[in-house]
């Protein structure tokens, strides 16, 4: 009896090992999770850190045009600083410093190479992640939030609305070419922004630029 005795209280001590073992670590996902909310998987591919929104269907009607768009998802949240520093390396915040806080201060070329970098380390084609569509950005307007005080880049050009009833797409113009950034003063307004413009000084009604994401 008292071998059996010692026996069980072996068992018992090494069980509770295990489960002390169990219970003081992270989990891998846990473990390689930043402020950022970036994970790798085990292909060495980034996992999504992003939000996304399936914008609700609705009739979507820019003008007289009645307009159609391909499936898509919208992040719901502007890039964070955070979210920025993990695929960038660094913010260009002039603002807070907060990584939980939407990044601003940022170029188009800079959002844009956002874009790409965070394809690439999804293992993605360098076409499915971009800034939005004017056209995507409205469509979206009921499902994304949207805060005061920032404006946010878009792939279009300053100019005509495109013709296209479906999935109109930026005119063809060139890369120094000014760019809608739509508001949270009037969601339908649209404003040209060079494209290099470092913020603009925070000019516009006093707020910053940030930006929002698309995926295929």
């Amino acid at each position: 009896m008292a071998k059996l005795l010692m026996l069980f209280g072996l068992l018992f001590i090494a069980c509770g090992n295990v489960e002390g073992s169990w219970n003081s670590g992270s989990s891998p996902s846990e473990s390689d999770s930043s402020s950022s909310g970036a994970v790798s998987s085990s292909s060495g591919c980034l996992e999504d850190f992003v939000n996304w929104q399936v914008p609700p269907e609705h009739s979507y009607v820019h003008g007289s045009t009645d307009i159609t768009l391909s499936p898509y998802l919208i992040s719901a949240n502007l890039i964070t600083q955070g979210q920025y520093k993990a695929i960038m390396g660094e913010s260009p915040s002039i603002g807070e410093n907060n990584d939980m806080l939407p990044v601003e201060g940022v170029t188009w070329h800079k959002a844009a190479e956002f874009c790409r970098k965070l394809s690439a380390q999804m293992c993605l084609g360098s076409e499915t992640i971009k800034l939005p569509t004017e056209a995507q950005w409205e469509y979206a307007i009921n499902a994304i939030q949207i805060i005061d005080g920032y404006w946010e880049w878009t792939n279009d050009c300053f100019g005509p609305f495109p013709a296209s009833q479906h999935d109109p797409s930026p005119v063809d113009c060139s890369d120094n070419f000014e760019r809608v950034v739509k508001g949270t003063h009037n969601l339908e307004y649209r404003i040209g922004i060079h494209p290099d413009s470092y913020n603009m000084g925070n000019s516009i009604g006093a707020g910053y630029i940030s930006f929002r994401i698309v995926k295929k």
